[in-house]
C-alpha cells in the first residue's frame, strides 16, 4: 500500500476508528455509575493510546505525545540560541527546535484525524512575475501546549509562544504576534526514491515556526528560513525554556471553528 493510498484509508477510516475509540473509552470508564461519568470528563482528560506514543482524547479533541527539551539556552557560552521549529523529530533540526519527538508526524496527523481535525496545506511562496508572493497554510486551528510535572508530580501547563523571545525586543512570540497560533497543515505527500513519502517523516517537521513547507503542523505566519530573505529573529526564552532533557508532553487540540 502507497503512502498516499495509506493516508487515503485512514481518511475514510476517520470514522471507524473514532467508534473504536469511543467504545474502549465506554469499557475504561464503565465501572464508574453514570452520575460520576460527566465529572471525570470536565475534570481530567480520558486519554486512550491510538498508535505507539500517540494518545487521544475524543470527547475533547486533543491529542498528547512525549517529547524532550532540545536545546540548552542556559550555557552561559553559547546562551543564544536561534530557533526555526517548536518540534522536530530526532536527528533533524534539534539543534534549532524547542523540544524533539520520536514520534511520526504521520502518527499524529491520523490521530488528529480521529479526534475530527481537518488538515490543510503548508505555506508556501509562489512566483508571480518578478515578484514573489506568499501562500499561508491552511487547515484547522490547532492550540499547542506543553505539559511539564512540578515538583509534586502535577502537572503544569506552558504556552510554547511564550518559549520564544524576538531578539532585538525580548519580547514573546505571544505578545509580538498576538492572535497568531497554528493550523493542522497535514504536511505534504512527496516521491522519494521511487515511493510516495509524508514528508515530514522525513523532514522532521512536526510543529514549524518557520516555513519550510512541509510542516504537519504549521505556524499561521509565513517566514523563510533562508537567512537572505527573512533574518532570523526567534530565540529560546531562557527564563521559560527547562534544561535540556526535561520531558514534555506535548497537546494538541483541535479549535473549532467560530
Amino acid at each position: 500500500m502507497t503512502v498516499r493510498s495509506w493516508l487515503r484509508w485512514r481518511e475514510a477510516m476517520a470514522p471507524v476508528v473514532t467508534s473504536l475509540l469511543l467504545a474502549g473509552l465506554t469499557f475504561a470508564t464503565g465501572c464508574s455509575s453514570p452520575s460520576s461519568a460527566p465529572s471525570l470528563r470536565a475534570s481530567e482528560p480520558v486519554l486512550i493510546e491510538m498508535l505507539p506514543g500517540v494518545q487521544v482524547d475524543l470527547d475533547r479533541g486533543m491529542v498528547e505525545f512525549d517529547a524532550v527539551v532540545a536545546v540548552d539556552c542556559h550555557d552561559p557560552e553559547t546562551p543564544d540560541v536561534y530557533l526555526e521549529v517548536v518540534c522536530c523529530t530526532p536527528d533533524t533540526r534539534e539543534h534549532e527546535a524547542l523540544v524533539v519527538s520520536s514520534t511520526l508526524p504521520s502518527s499524529v496527523h491520523a490521530a488528529l484525524l480521529a479526534v475530527g481535525g481537518s488538515p490543510g496545506t503548508p505555506g508556501t511562496w509562489r512566483q508571480e512575475g518578478m515578484a514573489v508572493v506568499p501562500v499561508p497554510p491552511t487547515g484547522e486551528r490547532v492550540r499547542v501546549t506543553f505539559l511539564i510535572a512540578g515538583a509534586d508530580g502535577t502537572p503544569r501547563t506552558h504556552d510554547p509562544a511564550e518559549w520564544i523571545i524576538q531578539k532585538d525586543t525580548g519580547r514573546t512570540l505571544r505578545e509580538t504576534l498576538p492572535g497568531t497560533g497554528w493550523v493542522f497543515a497535514g504536511s505534504r505527500l512527496r516521491e522519494f526514491r521511487g515511493r510516495e513519502v509524508y514528508d515530514a517523516d522525513g523532514t522532521g517537521q512536526l510543529i514549524g515556526l518557520h516555513t519550510f513547507g512541509s510542516e504537519a503542523i504549521a505556524w499561521l505566519r509565513l517566514e523563510s528560513p533562508e537567512a537572505g530573505i527573512d533574518e532570523p529573529q526567534w530565540m529560546a526564552n531562557a527564563a521559560r525554556v527547562p534544561p535540556i532533557g526535561t520531558p514534555v508532553t506535548v497537546r494538541l487540540e483541535v479549535v473549532p471553528a467560530e
